[in-house]
């Protein structure tokens, strides 16, 4: 599920693949009516892999609650009244349990929606597409942990190792500082 290269702009609804970058702005195709546009570099336009949803507590990822609505949905797309907000609710609620109700906003459904339907139509979230960008997940979470814990034992290591060139142990391997004595400058006459 690559979703590095979709786009929504503010102003045009539906999704957008970002084409390729002119002088003066973008070339985009247009996910619902499939024709190419430019669009100018002013434009405002967000990237879908960095759009949060409210939660209770913080912020989910955009591409999380799609996974997720795509699991409970078996990978196909979803009919839904537009203008039916217990609907919408309810299908939010069972895609994320603990979005913030007060702060996520109906018009902000019937985009996430509209948005998941054209991404199933155009062949972007997939059962194949989801697994593969979960199993990316779980091995740059795993390859994280690895670096983290070898980071931790070469600091360790560091740590009980080191001994500055100033340092020196003694028979029972207590480190000693060393004092250097260094002359006094003169003062000039």
């Amino acid at each position: 599920m690559d979703l590095t290269k979709i786009i929504a702009i503010t102003g045009k609804s539906g999704l957008f693949e970002l084409l390729s970058q002119t002088k003066g702005g973008f070339i985009v195709k247009d996910l619902v009516a499939q024709k190419k546009l430019s669009i100018n570099a002013n434009s405002q336009v967000s990237l879908l892999q960095n759009i949060s949803i409210y939660t209770q507590d913080s912020e989910v990822s955009l591409i999380s609650v799609l996974v997720s609505i795509s699991k409970k949905h078996q990978f196909k797309e979803i009919e839904f009244d537009k203008n039916d907000t217990n609907t919408l609710r309810s299908l939010m609620k069972d895609a994320q349990p603990d979005y913030a109700e007060d702060r996520v906003y109906n018009s902000d459904l019937k985009k996430l929606f509209t948005w998941y339907n054209i991404l199933v139509k155009n062949g972007i979230i997939t059962e194949e597409s989801v697994k593969a960008y979960e199993d990316n997940l779980a091995k740059a979470s795993d390859d994280s942990q690895k670096e983290n814990s070898e980071d931790c034992n070469i600091s360790q290591k560091t740590a009980t190792n080191e001994v500055s060139n100033d340092d020196t142990k003694d028979e029972a391997g207590v480190t000693k500082k060393s004092t250097k004595k260094t002359p006094a400058k003169k003062k000039a006459e």
